[in-house]
């Protein structure tokens, strides 16, 4: 089930994102990347293709947010991935 990527700047010393992964009303899944790794994850994890990578790193720098619907991550695989389920949703 395709969800939304919700990424924002955490910290900027150093450098960190936080992304979160909504798939729907009560499940959330949360991981903090530094820049190269939010980078890495997006082109060769989140499927999209890489225009979209490069439009959504370029806001994200540039306004410290962006979201991104309909991302099919498999729920399966998040936890693999480094994702961990926000204690909201526990």
């Amino acid at each position: 089930m395709p969800g939304t990527l919700h990424i924002f700047r955490l910290k900027s010393d150093p450098l960190q994102y936080q992304v979160n992964y909504t798939l729907d009303a009560t499940s959330t899944w949360v991981q903090v990347f530094a820049a190269a790794g939010l980078e890495e994850f997006l082109l060769h994890s989140s499927a999209l293709p890489v225009s979209e990578v490069d439009a959504l790193l370029q806001e994200v720098r540039s306004t410290g947010h962006t979201t991104k619907a309909k991302v099919d991550l498999p729920e399966a695989h998040l936890g693999e991935m480094g994702f961990a389920k926000s204690p909201s949703d526990r």
